[in-house]
C-alpha cells in the first residue's frame, strides 16, 4: 500500500489533502483522467449518478455518450477505482436506461457485467429507487417508469464496512404482530420432492428497528428548489449509504459532482470528500452549495476538525 500524505498546515489553520488533491473541494477536469492521480488505496467510498447515456447536455464542454460508446468509456473509472478504493470500501452507483424507438436500452446490464469480468470489483448487491414523484410515460403500452437502478461494487465481500443499526427503520404494525406468531417456514423437502411446513418459535424485534429493504422511496429533486443543476439527485440517496458504509473523518468521492448535492451531504454528517467535475460551472455550483451547507452545519461537533 503507497503511503499519503494527508494533512499540512497553512496559515495557522489546519487544510487537508489526499496525495495532490485538496480535501472538501470539488476538482475541475475529466474524472477519468484525475481518478488516475489518486493514492492507492485511500478512498472510503464513491457515490454517484453519472451523466446517463443518450440524455440531456451538460454543457458544451461535457460529450454525452450513446449507449454504444458509454460502456467503454465509463469501464475505465471503475478500473481505477479497483486501484484506489479502499478494501474496505464501497463503490455506489446510481445509474438508469431508457426507451428509444420502442425498444429499452441493455447498455446498463452491459456495463455491469463489464466491471464485474474486467476489473477484478465483485457486486455486492442490486437495489431499485423507487420514486415517489415522476412524470408519467406517454403512450398506452409503456407502463409509468418510476425506477432507477443503484449497484453496490466492493473490493472484497468479507472486510467492506457496514453499519446496518444507523439506518434501520421504525417497524409497521403488522411486522410488530407477526412477531407474536409462530413463524411457518418451507424449509423441510421431503423424498418425492414436495415440501413439509415447518413450524418454529417466534423471533423479536431488533430494538433499534427494522433492516432496511432493497428497495428505496428515495424523493427526486422535484421535491427541492432553486437547484440550477439539469438532473440532481434528492440528498436522501447519498445521506444513506454514506451513513451505513463510512465513519466520520472518512473520505468520499463523487466524481460526477455536479451541484454539490454528495458535498453537502458529507459536511451535514462530518465525513470529507473530494470531487471532480468537467464543467466550470458546475464547480461554481458545488462551492456555493458548500460554503452554504457549512454555514448550515456548523452546530456539528466534528465540522471545524474537518472543515
Amino acid at each position: 500500500m503507497k503511503k499519503h500524505k494527508i494533512l499540512y498546515k497553512t496559515r495557522g489553520r489546519k487544510k487537508m489533502k489526499l496525495g495532490n488533491f485538496d480535501l472538501n473541494k470539488t476538482h475541475l477536469g475529466d474524472c477519468m483522467e484525475l481518478a488516475k492521480k489518486l493514492p492507492d488505496n485511500s478512498i472510503d467510498l464513491v457515490v454517484t449518478s453519472p451523466p446517463y447515456a443518450d440524455t440531456v447536455s451538460y454543457g458544451h464542454k461535457v460529450k454525452v455518450f450513446n449507449s454504444e460508446e458509454y460502456v467503454n468509456w465509463f469501464l475505465e473509472l471503475f478500473k481505477e477505482a479497483q486501484r484506489f478504493l479502499k478494501p474496505t470500501g464501497s463503490f455506489i452507483l446510481n445509474i438508469n436506461d431508457r426507451a428509444t424507438n420502442g425498444e429499452r436500452s441493455t447498455y446498463v446490464f452491459e456495463l455491469v457485467y463489464r466491471i464485474v469480468k474486467e476489473t477484478g470489483l465483485k457486486m455486492f448487491d442490486r437495489y431499485i429507487w423507487f420514486k415517489k414523484s415522476a412524470l408519467p410515460m406517454p403512450g398506452e403500452k409503456r407502463l409509468n417508469d418510476r425506477i432507477e437502478y443503484i449497484f453496490h461494487f466492493v473490493k472484497d465481500t468479507k472486510k467492506f464496512k457496514t453499519y446496518t443499526d444507523r439506518v434501520r427503520v421504525p417497524y409497521k404494525e403488522v411486522s410488530l404482530k407477526r412477531f407474536k406468531s409462530k413463524v411457518h417456514g418451507n424449509d423441510i423437502i421431503l423424498p418425492d420432492g414436495t415440501t413439509k411446513l415447518s413450524q418454529r418459535g417466534s423471533s423479536k424485534p431488533h430494538p433499534k428497528g427494522a433492516k432496511p429493504i432493497t428497495v428505496f422511496r428515495f424523493d427526486t429533486c422535484s421535491a427541492l428548489r432553486g437547484l440550477k443543476h439539469p438532473a440532481p439527485y434528492h440528498p436522501q440517496l447519498p445521506e444513506f449509504f454514506i451513513k451505513w458504509l463510512t465513519d466520520e473523518g472518512d473520505i468520499v468521492l463523487d466524481p460526477f459532482m455536479g451541484g454539490g448535492t454528495t458535498a453537502e451531504v458529507c459536511i451535514k454528517l462530518n465525513r470529507k470528500f473530494i470531487g471532480f467535475d468537467i464543467n466550470p460551472e458546475y464547480i461554481k455550483m458545488s462551492e456555493e452549495r458548500v460554503k452554504n451547507s457549512i454555514k448550515k452545519y456548523k452546530s456539528n461537533k466534528n465540522l471545524k476538525e474537518f472543515y
